[in-house]
């Protein structure tokens, strides 16, 4: 009898597991929320190509444009146990071109993080993450299908020595595949690894300090490419980071780091300089918020004459609240690329140099808690030295999710 009653007990709590989103177990919650999303975006130039006559002889018509419909559904569970906390995503998006059909694809993205806790000094998270999309034709102007997969894997701890000090440090695995065999020579695996101390005082002045190491090492890489370029890349990091508010609407903040780059086994030299980023968070009215920033910066860039780029620029984003289910929002970016090391490998013998200027405007409407709608606008355009490689482009995205 006292068997029976156990195995009855069992069962009903199984299938209130699945009945409820949520549900209390002794010391955890465990939050289960299923979702499902949809967009259709159109595209007028969806391989990038410099002018109409180009792509009559590339495509056979000038016409570059297409209707993108996205469908997709995922799971994200959410388990607390005490301090302990358990994130687990999956999802799949079946993505249909209504023209270039070559291009349709299937995504996936999964993740699973556990955020730890031990005391009220130790915490941080370890982790890892898949993702696969079809990757972008800014960079790689081969009108081919190439779906990218994107693996990580990733530990960080903080300790809290004293009141406003905290000690952190973190590692990070990545590995970049490319599905095109054409690509292949793009597959790289990072390695990442930071130490660092900040202090926090009550009125959230930050300052901090890191030593950043990031190793790339390019697999496929063979070769006249191999030759020049090397097939690793060692990046390091001195980094000091700040911000304060010096009013109750006002945010402030910066990261200087004076960054060396090292091509192993390369003919082409490396690279040395000061990477910078000013950012203003200010609220002008209970409803309107501006962020800003400026910026010169050094970053791993997919191409085939460089492997990093020095970017200078600037970008605006107000937001708007006009009601309180209803959010406009907007974007200006401004851009001056140098690919760093690509002289020696062009025809002129000089870097490549591109200027880009983009600005996207788009409205947010959420009408529960549960759901969202937005409609988004782009517009993006590039010059450059580099032969055959300046475009522009506008789309414009219409998405629905909603989460049960």
């Amino acid at each position: 009898m006292h068997i029976t009653s156990i195995k009855k007990m069992q069962a009903w709590c199984f299938l209130s597991f699945w009945a409820s989103t949520t549900t209390v177990l002794a010391e955890g919650i465990i939050d289960i929320k299923p979702f499902v999303n949809a967009s259709v975006n159109y595209d007028d130039n969806v391989y990038r190509i410099s002018t109409p006559e180009r792509a009559k002889l590339i495509l056979g018509s000038s016409d570059t444009s297409d209707v993108i419909k996205q469908i997709g559904v995922g799971l994200a569970v959410n388990l607390r146990l005490s301090r302990q906390l358990v994130n687990i995503s999956s999802s799949v998006n079946r993505n249909s071109f209504n023209r270039f059909t070559s291009l349709d694809n299937t995504g996936r993205s999964n993740a699973l993080t556990w955020n730890w806790q031990f005391g009220n000094d130790f915490y941080g998270q370890i982790g890892a993450s898949e993702n696969v999309s079809i990757a972008g034709f800014n960079e790689n102007r081969i009108q081919e299908r190439n779906l990218t997969t994107i693996t990580q894997k990733f530990a960080n701890i903080n300790w809290n020595l004293i009141p406003d000090w905290t000690l952190r440090a973190s590692g990070q695995q990545l590995n970049f595949e490319n599905e095109a065999q054409f690509f292949s020579f793009l597959d790289r695996e990072d390695s990442v690894y930071e130490l660092g101390i900040n202090y926090q005082n009550p009125l959230n002045t930050n300052i901090g300090i890191a030593y950043r190491v990031l190793d790339s090492s390019f697999i496929n890489r063979v070769g006249f490419f191999k030759n020049a370029l090397g097939d690793e890349n060692i990046q390091k990091q001195a980094v000091l980071t700040a911000s304060w508010l010096p009013t109750g609407k006002t945010r402030l903040s910066t990261r200087f780091a004076q960054v060396s780059l090292d091509r192993k086994n390369a003919i082409i030299d490396g690279f040395s300089g000061f990477n910078q980023r000013w950012g203003l968070d200010h609220a002008l009215t209970g409803q309107i918020n501006l962020s800003m920033a400026a910026y010169k910066e050094l970053s791993p860039v997919d191409d085939v004459i460089s492997t990093f780029v020095e970017t200078k620029g600037i970008s605006i984003n107000p937001v708007w609240s006009l009601t309180s289910k209803v959010l406009l929002r907007a974007g200006l970016r401004l851009d001056k690329q140098d690919f760093i090391g690509s002289a020696g490998l062009t025809l002129d013998n000089e870097d490549r140099l591109d200027d880009i200027k983009e600005a996207s405007l788009g409205l947010v409407y959420t009408p529960t808690t549960k759901s969202q709608l937005q409609l988004q606008y782009l517009s993006s355009k590039r010059s450059t030295n580099l032969p055959n490689a300046d475009f522009e482009f506008n789309s414009l995205n219409l998405s629905l999710s909603y989460q049960y």
